[in-house]
């Protein structure tokens, strides 16, 4: 098997280039790493892979092991975080979408039974990929939910429903025509607030 240095595509015997970067193959050898690669710069693991249940999270640290994929786990207190180097993110959250079920699969049955426990579409990965699509090449790319910007979505119903309430204060229990209408403007400022 050839792999692309670029991409990370692994392609037949037979390749010299690869069909996408058009750059020179290299031979894998037994244990998938590269053979006649130019040694580089490290990449760093510095993309967010996922977040897992600890005993898939060592599964899935285990499989970067032996396909010399630069990673790291940081524990948390009932789940693991798997970083990557940002090059192979993409390519790896496919793959694992597609092989879940063998990786939960693979752990000694009663921490399988444990994770499949957690439920989920895929259960043992916290943030699993809720969608994906195919790009220009023919791939399919998955993408993991980014939680950067949850405490924005819940703004706007906050101010919904502090309009509403100050509405019907200002309406019907203190006869208020200007608390009122600031609770309207609440209302009205909630319902264009994106979610």
């Amino acid at each position: 098997m050839k792999r692309c240095p670029e991409c990370h595509d692994d392609h037949e015997d037979t390749a010299l280039a690869c069909g996408s970067c058009g750059v020179r193959l290299h031979e894998v050898d037994a244990a998938g790493v590269m053979i006649g690669a130019s040694s580089g710069p490290v990449p760093s693991a510095d993309a967010r892979l996922g977040t897992f249940h600890p005993a898939v999270a060592a599964r899935i640290a285990e499989l970067l092991y032996r396909r010399a994929i630069t990673h790291s786990v940081v524990e948390r207190d009932d789940a693991a975080e798997v970083r990557i180097d940002v090059d192979w993110r993409d390519d790896l959250r496919t793959e694992l979408t597609l092989s879940w079920n063998d990786i939960v699969g693979r752990l000694d049955p009663e921490v399988a039974q444990e994770v499949k426990a957690t439920g989920g579409r895929a259960p043992g990965w916290y943030d699993a990929p809720q969608g994906g699509y195919i790009d220009r090449t023919g791939k399919m790319v998955v993408s993991a939910v980014e939680d950067d910007d949850d405490e924005a979505r819940i703004i706007g119903p906050i101010l919904l429903t502090m309009g509403g309430i100050l509405g019907v204060v200002g309406w019907f229990v203190l006869d208020s025509g200007g608390l009122m209408t600031a609770g309207m403007a609440l209302a009205v400022l909630g319902l264009f607030t994106p979610r």
